[in-house]
């Protein structure tokens, strides 16, 4: 038997340095992506296998924000002041809520200043040292 879920946008928060996050842009709103797999694998010539685990847990996470949004300025802001902040991403679709964060982040790039015909949008990425999720 086939299941119905249901996914509510309105229910995924990304909180930087204290602040909620507004104003994302119509495609996306935020991508988390490691910096390296967890794990990487060795075959012998006889097809032993070994796993070695990848200590490094940094990442990076990305926002696309509309140009508009008043939280461009605020991250632009954060970047102009090479400031540490801490980010939370809370997805409560899901049931526990899922939750990711990462402490003594870094804002890699002062976003970009668009002026275009239409309002676009504007790709923020932050260095995460560690992600805990």
């Amino acid at each position: 038997m086939s299941s119905i879920t249901n996914y509510n946008p309105m229910k995924v928060s990304v909180i930087v340095d204290g602040r909620i996050i507004t104003g994302f842009s119509d495609a996306s709103m935020v991508v988390i992506t490691r910096n390296e797999d967890i794990v990487s694998t060795a075959v012998g010539t006889q097809g032993d296998v070994v796993y070695s685990e990848n200590a490094n847990r940094s990442g990076t996470i990305t926002l696309s924000l509309q140009e508009t949004s008043s939280s461009v300025d605020f991250l632009r802001g954060i970047a102009k002041g090479r400031k540490e902040v801490n980010v939370v991403i809370s997805d409560t679709n899901k049931t526990p809520a899922e939750v990711t964060s990462a402490n003594r982040c870094r804002i890699t790039k002062i976003p970009d200043n668009k002026k275009e015909k239409t309002a676009g949008s504007i790709d923020v990425t932050i260095f995460a040292p560690v992600i805990e999720d």
